[in-house]
């Protein structure tokens, strides 16, 4: 099977694949197996970036096990080359995926779809300002949920539900930050011709 799997992505190569989609807990695959791992090592040899799947499914059969962001530390701990993006911010577990992106140079988390969830959004965006792992955080849609000005849309709402209240506020900055980052860059990818 793993080997069926390798020649696939050899194929997809020469059609152009740059970047590899994985939702271990939809693919119904544990994401620290054998042959998992020998994926995994196939990506980083060959510089496909791997975005997960990243915390909550509403999906019955979808085990959250598969998608704990600490899972994530594991990979990114035995492919330290390996580029990651860790989607939705692992929510409901953004401050375990804080500390994994700050912990590894190559791994980053993606906002996609948390600004639908206002609280998310703001106690995910405040545990990386806390962390100082801002700089690790790319902008997401998770298309077709949302548009990419949907999403950005979204995000510069982080602070509205604080009026009136003490809670420290997400900077402008760090948005416009997420907004404008270099996700090709950050992944080692070049920009299209």
């Amino acid at each position: 099977m793993a080997s069926d799997l390798l020649e696939e992505a050899d194929r997809c190569r020469e059609l152009g694949l740059v970047g590899v989609k994985l939702g271990p807990n939809y693919q119904n695959f544990d994401p620290l197996s054998e042959p998992a791992f020998a994926f995994y090592d196939y990506c980083q040899r060959h510089g496909l970036p791997i975005l997960f799947h990243s915390g909550a499914s509403p999906m019955r059969h979808a085990p959250l096990r598969y998608t704990y962001p600490l899972v994530t530390d594991e990979i990114a701990l035995r492919y330290p080359e390996l580029r990651i993006v860790m989607a939705h911010m692992g929510h409901p577990w953004s401050r375990e995926t804080v500390v994994t992106i700050r912990k590894h140079p190559h791994v980053y988390a993606d906002v996609s779809s948390i600004y639908l969830r206002p609280w998310v959004l703001y106690q995910s965006l405040i545990n990386a300002v806390e962390w100082g792992a801002t700089g690790k955080l790319l902008l997401g849609s998770d298309f077709p949920i949302a548009t990419t000005g949907e999403a950005i849309a979204g995000l510069y709402t982080v602070n509205d539900m604080l009026e009136g209240t003490k809670f420290p506020r997400v900077p402008d900055e760090v948005i416009d930050g997420i907004v404008h980052a270099d996700a090709l860059g950050a992944l080692g990818l070049e920009v299209p011709a």
